[in-house]
C-alpha cells in the first residue's frame, strides 16, 4: 500500500490508529474532534524516529479532514495515510494487516485502542486505552519513552522488544 521506505530518514514504521486512539469525534454531523492529551508532542517526538503512518477504518474524506485541519496542518509528522479501504474485512471487522503496506514487520509497530484490528500481526501491536475526553490521560506520553528506546538501540526484532514490554507490564 504504501512507496518505498525512505531508509535515508528511517529504520522504523509506526502506523497509528486515529479514532479512539488520536482523537474522538463527539458530534459526527459537526467534524470538531477532540485531540488526546499529548498527541503533539507524539507526534512530534516520535516522527524523528519513526515514520508515521495513520491507518484508520474510517472512510477516506473524513480522516483527510481531521488529519488535514487538526493534525498535520503543517504535514511534517505523518508521512502516510491509510483508510477503511486498505483494511481486509473479516467478520464485519475492519482489520488493518500492515503486512500489506510494504514494511518490513521486524521494525513496524503498530498502535490501536481494537486490538481485534491488529489480530493478524498481534506481536507488532501495542495496545492503548480507548480515549473520549480524559484531560487527564497520559498514555500517548507513556508511549514515548518506549518507543523511542525501541529505535535508540536500534533493536533487529520490534516484536521481541514488544514481547518483553508486554511481559514486564
Amino acid at each position: 500500500f504504501l512507496p518505498k521506505l525512505n531508509t535515508t530518514k528511517y529504520t522504523y514504521t509506526l502506523v497509528l490508529d486515529l479514532d479512539e486512539t488520536i482523537i474522538h469525534c463527539p458530534d459526527q454531523h459537526e467534524i470538531i474532534p477532540l485531540i488526546r492529551p499529548g498527541a503533539e508532542l507524539f507526534l512530534h517526538e516520535l516522527s524523528k524516529y519513526y515514520e508515521i503512518v495513520i491507518f484508520t477504518a474510517a472512510m477516506q474524506d473524513y480522516a483527510d479532514y481531521i488529519i488535514d485541519n487538526y493534525l498535520a496542518k503543517d504535514q511534517k509528522y505523518i508521512t502516510h495515510r491509510l483508510y477503511r479501504q486498505h483494511t481486509t474485512i473479516l467478520k464485519r471487522s475492519y482489520l488493518k494487516d500492515i503486512s500489506k503496506i510494504g514494511r518490513d514487520l521486524s521494525k513496524t509497530i503498530i498502535v490501536d485502542n481494537a486490538s481485534d484490528n491488529f489480530q493478524l500481526q498481534i506481536d507488532n501491536g501495542i495496545f492503548i486505552n480507548t480515549w473520549i475526553d480524559d484531560e487527564s490521560d497520559t498514555a500517548l506520553n507513556d508511549l514515548i519513552p518506549i518507543l523511542k528506546e525501541i529505535a535508540i538501540k536500534n533493536v533487529i526484532d520490534v516484536r521481541k522488544a514488544l514481547r518483553k514490554v508486554r511481559d514486564t507490564m
